[in-house]
């Protein structure tokens, strides 16, 4: 029962101010808690009349008399009061959950609180106030169904704009530390984690100068636990960095949320990793130099260094190693894993690398590692002390919160991950971080089971995060190491995580209704007659079944992870019987989203990697049949999973071949590699190049056919992304130029076309400081900035992305060929002659002879680049070239392989490609091992004689060849390759065409 009048309440809200502020407070007293009240009073409609108290024209009309002197201006007033008032309120409608989301944005209560009035008010509680408004509103709106008007991503494009980003900045670089600002930072730092979840948001929390003021509390908290680094304020003098060496922080201050908003603002990005240990407060605090500690004058330091893209150098003096323990060398191999075991590349099965469970499938090309790796700097380069003093901070994981341990093993994971640790941080992170973790984990998950479920206060929400949350950075930590996981695996974490994906499969507990009971009707009928400012939304989603959601997700992910590489993990991982939970997973339903379906295909693409495996127990549970029902899935990413997935069932040994093309796969796959999407067009080909392999005559042509010839030319002749990419940038380009002419009419450089719109990826400008003095004043920012530049345009350049998606559907495309025409199978006779011969001719006829020669030389051939302007400043840009990538240069020999060992007609055809033999002349130098014993694969098939009338063709070919100089280079093979195997197959090469000439 209502203790104040409705009528009585909203008079008072539109009258003058002391009556405002009364009205407001008995409303607070008496709404505080009780979630019916809430909803009456949003039925009375009280949410507009205390939205407008907080407009700057409230108070103009009622209150020309009450008005504080310019003396007062300073001082809180009435008007200051019913604004907090206003604000706690609708923190408190915002807190009642997802159904106060829709009258809440009717009323247009977030951008009042947005406004400037209250995110830039001279009072800090007021400013604080209308910032736990918006964390309110979006923890509810985690919670909200899709139909809401305020959800995550919304939320985000409204928050995540210039001027709010500019009061954000503003009140996180608060010169003086206090109370107010500590708490006004938590709620930033919160707003920051719950929303940053896309890349043009991490994007522009860099460019706006919000992760260097973020790494400033950092900076200000190592101050605090006196960890800054020997010498650290001289050199900071010296480089001109003494202004951003911060105040310690308060006593009483927390670190909650800051480590966890930089997390999500780095991401999986090396470039942001790199900004956060190369902002200035960083650089100030925990320098990297040369120090002895036994002089005192500043004259006698060194100068400071950047710490290293890809570290090796070890300084004589690195204090933050003290705060670790002493591992020996002889610990290790008994206690992760043995050093022979950790020669693997950080590349997945097959060449595919695992880091991304998603979509990415392919591995960078040698060159795109090279630049990756390649420093600016001169000779070796020294890693960040921010790494162990991150190691540090997790391992005192009892004593700080949950919040900040899964920050900083977060950050600890982009770092490490980004190459910016030395790779001897391995086996620290396997020996000390893979246990933290797990325990944690297992300690997470003993308070869940006795929580009750419908207890969400803030601190049993914070204490469940680490179940949610670290399965995710356990994956993303372990993915591509063998060591790492061989630390998980002995850690427990199979049956630990396994453990984890059954409970949140299994059946929820009975979850109440959020609503109380209430004597009046609920009906939609008599609610649709009200404005929709008094109208309550969609309940949602109870918060236990998002835990439950969210734990599955990034429980497959982890399981997933740590199937990469080991049958042994994978067979363990069946054993704990969670095949049905991952099949379940495939299904999409509202409690299998998106997100957990794509984490399903993951893992069951890696666990497909054991033919054993793959043969009973994925074939007793029928993973094909929701893996092929989610190729036509209306969600392109689902379909990119799914297809990556398929790859492995498809092989000549799955018993699932056979079903997956009775339900159409082929027909599927070939649309898919069609697709405008790369990734898609990509796994498709990638799935079929598997699906034909020792296939019958029948299939592949089929597959051909339905392919359609034209198109797969095109996939492994032409740049289609490259060129898509080129055809959209002139004509922007056009289109910028001829709005110039439109407004100017003297003469334009065309080059400011190129400028400008690399401009659109490329900032110029990567520190911002609220001082006067210009950052780059500072030596090491210079350079800082120069690397920094660098590795932003490798890492978001959209012409290196089209050129590298290119480079790998080519890959796969010409892989499809090599087995269309290798092992080919009739149902008579496996592996026949005639049957290869037959192939070989039919892809003559589709494809064109001389067209499919021309195509297999031309990926011989280096590649001149598509020049994105033709003039920048008055002068011709410099032609840009790509040497033939060596998978490529693979596929192209061993297609020639397969010809060669055909019949003397097909040889005797590819000796007579007298172009396409000198460009593989070059190659008996390449520093690819496989390209090299391909190469004597090649020779050796051409030389073969089948019977004695081949003897005059045979003796042809090898006179051919030694003309062209492929005798005296495999000589060279012979005698002086590094490579056992290379010898060998020279040898045997040799021993074949020296008789036939």
């Amino acid at each position: 029962m209502m203790v104040a009048d409705p009528r009585s309440i909203l008079a008072k809200l539109g009258a003058t101010t002391p009556e405002r502020l009364a009205a407001l407070r008995s409303l607070k007293n008496e709404l505080v808690g009780h979630s019916q009240k809430k909803e009456d009073w949003v039925r009375y409609g009280v949410l507009r009349p205390i939205v407008g108290i907080l407009s700057p024209e409230a108070y103009e009309a009622n209150d020309e008399d009450t008005r504080p002197s310019f003396l007062a201006l300073n001082t809180f007033t009435d008007e200051d009061a019913a604004k907090l008032q206003a604000l706690q309120l609708l923190a408190t409608f915002a807190n009642a959950g997802p159904a106060f989301l829709t009258p809440l944005h009717a009323a247009g209560a977030l951008p009042a609180v947005l406004s400037s009035t209250c995110l830039q008010n001279d009072h800090a509680s007021i400013v604080l106030a209308a910032l736990r408004v918006v964390r309110d509103i979006a923890a509810a709106a985690e919670y909200a169904s899709p139909s809401s008007p305020i959800t995550l991503a919304s939320l985000a494009d409204s928050l995540f704009t210039d001027s709010h980003l500019e009061s954000f900045y503003h009140i996180l670089t608060q010169k003086t530390p206090s109370v107010d600002n500590d708490s006004q930072t938590q709620m930033i730092a919160c707003l920051i984690k719950i929303l940053c979840r896309e890349e043009r948001h991490q994007s522009v929390l860099v460019s706006s100068g919000i992760l260097d003021a973020l790494a400033t509390k950092v900076a200000s908290f190592i101050a605090f636990e006196g960890l800054v680094l020997p010498r650290a304020e001289m050199l900071a003098c010296l480089e001109g960095l003494e202004e951003y060496i911060p105040a310690p922080a308060l006593s009483h201050a927390s670190l909650d949320g800051v480590l966890g908003a930089i997390a999500s603002i780095i991401g999986e990005s090396p470039y942001r990793a790199c900004k956060l240990i190369y902002s200035p407060s960083i650089l100030a605090t925990l320098p990297l130099a040369e120090i002895d500690l036994a002089k005192t004058s500043m004259s006698s330091l060194g100068l400071m260094e950047l710490p290293g893209i890809r570290p090796t150098k070890h300084l004589n003096f690195q204090p933050m190693d003290l705060l670790l323990p002493y591992n020996p060398p002889q610990a290790n191999n008994h206690t992760v894993i043995p050093p022979s075991s950790i020669l693997r590349e950080t590349q997945g099965h097959n060449g595919r690398s695992a880091s991304k469970y998603l979509n990415n499938t392919t591995p960078r090309t040698q060159s795109e590692e090279n630049g990756a790796s390649n420093n600016d700097g001169d000779g070796e380069e020294a890693e960040s002390p921010l790494i162990p003093l991150l190691i540090c901070a997790i391992r005192s994981w009892r004593s700080v919160g949950g919040a900040d341990v899964l920050g900083a093993t977060a950050i600890l994971t982009s770092l490490f991950k980004a190459g910016l640790a030395y790779k001897t941080r391995e086996t620290d992170l396997g020996l000390l971080i893979i246990p933290i973790i797990l325990n944690i984990l297992t300690e997470a998950d003993i308070f869940s089971k006795l929580s009750d479920v419908n207890d969400w206060c803030s601190n049993v929400s914070s204490r469940l995060l680490p179940v949610e949350e670290m399965p995710a950075i356990l994956a993303r930590l372990i993915t591509d190491s063998e060591l790492l996981q061989k630390a998980a695996f002995d850690c427990n974490a199979v049956k630990i995580l396994c453990k984890l994906l059954k409970e949140s499969c299994g059946p929820p507990p009975p979850l109440p209704k959020s609503w109380s009971w209430s004597p009046h009707s609920r009906s939609r009928d008599s609610t649709e007659e009200l404005p929709p400012e008094c109208r309550l939304g969609e309940e949602g989603q109870h918060r236990h079944l998002v835990h439950r959601i969210k734990v599955r997700q990034n429980t497959l992910k982890a399981i997933g992870a740590l199937a990469t590489y080991k049958d042994d993990y994978r067979k363990v991982i069946v054993e704990q019987e969670v095949i049905p939970c991952i099949v379940e997973s495939l299904n999409p339903a509202p409690d299998n989203p998106i997100s957990v379906v794509l984490a399903a295909c993951y893992t069951v693409r890696m666990l497909s990697r054991s033919v054993n495996i793959l043969r009973t127990t994925l074939v007793d549970h029928g993973v094909s049949v929701p893996l092929c029902q989610l190729l036509r899935h209306r969600d392109v990413e689902v379909q990119v999973a799914a297809s990556a997935s398929i790859c492995n069932l498809v092989m000549d040994f799955s018993p699932m071949r056979e079903p997956l093309i009775d339900q159409g796969v082929l027909k599927a796959l070939c649309e898919h590699a069609h697709s405008h999407h790369a990734s898609l067009r990509l796994n498709s080909l990638w799935a079929l190049k598997h699906l034909v392999h020792s296939a019958s005559v029948d299939l592949k042509k089929r597959t051909v056919e339905e392919l359609e010839s034209g198109w797969l030319v095109r996939l492994i002749c032409d740049d289609t992304e490259d060129d898509a990419l080129f055809s959209a940038r002139t004509r922007s380009e056009r289109e910028a130029a001829q709005e110039m002419l439109d407004d100017m009419d003297e003469d334009i450089d065309m080059g400011l076309a190129e400028d400008q719109s690399r401009r659109n990826w490329l900032s110029t400008s990567f520190y911002k400081t609220p001082t006067a003095r210009a950052p780059a004043d500072a030596r090491i920012l210079r350079r800082a900035e120069a690397r920094l530049e660098n590795l932003r345009e490798a890492e978001i350049n959209p012409i290196r992305k089209a050129r590298h998606d290119d480079l790998a559907i080519q890959e796969q495309g010409l892989g499809l060929i090599r087995n269309l025409i290798g092992g080919a199978q009739s149902s008579s006779n496996a592996d026949s002659p005639n049957d290869t011969t037959e192939m070989i001719d039919f892809l003559f006829s589709t494809l064109g002879q001389d067209r499919l020669f021309e195509i297999l030389a031309s990926k011989l051939r280096v590649k001149v680049l598509h020049p994105f302007s033709q003039q920048r400043n008055g002068t011709a840009t410099e032609t840009r070239i790509l040497p033939p990538q060596t998978k490529i240069i693979e596929s192209v020999i061993y297609i020639l392989v397969h010809i060669a060992a055909s019949i003397p007609r097909h040889r005797q055809l590819v000796v007579s490609q007298t172009e396409l033999l000198k460009q593989l002349a070059k190659l008996f130098n390449n520093q690819d091992r496989e390209v090299r014993v391909a190469l004597c694969h090649l020779i050796n098939n051409l030389t073969w004689q089948d019977n004695a009338s081949d003897g005059p063709g045979c003796s042809q070919r090898a006179t051919e060849l030694k003309k062209l100089g492929f005798l005296t280079k495999l000589e060279a093979l012979k005698e002086g390759d590094d490579e056992l195997d290379v010898r060998e197959r020279a040898k045997s090469a040799l021993w074949q065409m020296k008789p036939n000439y």
